[in-house]
């Protein structure tokens, strides 16, 4: 058994040692949790859109009950699934059975009203750390943690760093966009000290849309330097959308990689940084006459010719953003 597997196993032996009887009192008395749960993406990714529910979901306070707040996410997900197998028994045996009903391409997923309820939360973490599931219900399963508004993201944060199929591993990853700080950046960090390529390429790619996420900036720097290109352009796109002038610098010398994948991706984030001075950019000239990579040449050739002018009696138009360049440069 590998390490991650047994570490998997031992979790989920002490959530299933934790949950109290049905005869006992679990912590959280509620047949629903009342914490409100934040998660959902202040940015929001065209090639990725956050997935609003299908459903409405109930009422919840937004003050957390410092009791339970004060527990580790273990005790949590156990008192919460005593309690539902203590008061909604039937609930519990279905979300545990409960098989995703909907397939997009490869992709399994639940759209089910009873998946999108707070109290499905912690029944998929512990199937997440049972590990019974197939890969394909267990990526399915990571998808709709954010959609149940219910108590997952610290869970999901640590299962990075132990779930025993990169698939998962990449999928929890991506899903620390929707999670709040500390938890995400703990989950991306873990995603950055991935053995998987993939992984580390999600978590780089996915920084730049987590919030507080600049916190992790140096380790984006590094990743820059990854053997695996893709790697390297998902760390050039979190570069950019930092809107933090510090990438500046590092965006400069990444203009010079060998992958034509990641020039592309360094000049897409400069345009976001600073249109006006990365089209007076002198290394322009040279990528504009890059017929080996077209893409990379016609997009070096549209920003040195600047914004489209407006026709005669209309304003031009304002650029988005128009970043300035600070020396301040972000707390590692």
């Amino acid at each position: 058994m590998s390490q991650r597997a047994l570490t998997l196993a031992l979790l989920a032996a002490t959530i299933a040692c934790d949950a109290p009887t049905p005869t006992q009192h679990p912590t959280q008395t509620s047949p629903q949790p009342t914490e409100a749960q934040p998660g959902q993406p202040t940015q929001t990714d065209v090639t990725q859109p956050a997935r609003p529910s299908a459903v409405a979901q109930p009422p919840r306070s937004t003050e957390p009950d410092p009791a339970i707040a004060a527990l580790t996410w273990q005790q949590r997900t156990a008192g919460a699934i005593g309690d539902l197998q203590e008061k909604d028994p039937e609930r519990y045996k279905k979300l545990s059975r409960l098989q995703p009903n909907r397939t997009v391409g490869t992709e399994k997923q639940y759209t089910q009203a009873i998946a999108q309820d707070p109290r499905a939360a912690p029944v998929f973490i512990k199937r997440l750390l049972n590990g019974s599931d197939s890969i394909a219900v267990r990526l399915a399963l990571v998808d709709a943690l954010p959609s149940t508004g219910g108590d997952w993201q610290e869970a999901a944060a640590a299962l990075v760093a132990i779930d025993a199929s990169p698939r998962v591993r990449k999928q929890l990853v991506e899903t620390m966009r929707y999670v709040s700080p500390p938890h995400d950046i703990a989950g991306l960090r873990h995603g950055f000290q991935d053995e998987d390529p993939d992984v580390r390429a999600a978590a780089a790619r996915t920084v730049g849309f987590a919030r507080d996420g600049i916190g992790l900036f140096q380790e984006v720097v590094s990743m820059t330097f990854d053997d695996d290109w893709d790697i390297r352009a998902a760390a050039a796109q979190s570069l950019g959308k930092f809107q933090h002038e510090a990438g500046w610098p590092q965006l400069l010398r990444m203009l010079s990689d060998p992958r034509p994948e990641v020039r592309l991706q360094v000049l897409i984030s400069l345009e976001h940084l600073d249109p006006e001075a990365t089209r007076q950019l002198p290394e322009l000239d040279k990528l504009a006459s890059d017929r080996q990579n077209p893409r990379v040449a016609s997009l070096a050739r549209r920003l040195k010719a600047g914004p489209a002018k407006a026709p005669a009696g209309k304003p031009a138009k304002k650029p988005v953003t128009a970043a300035k360049k600070p020396a301040a440069k972000p707390a590692p």
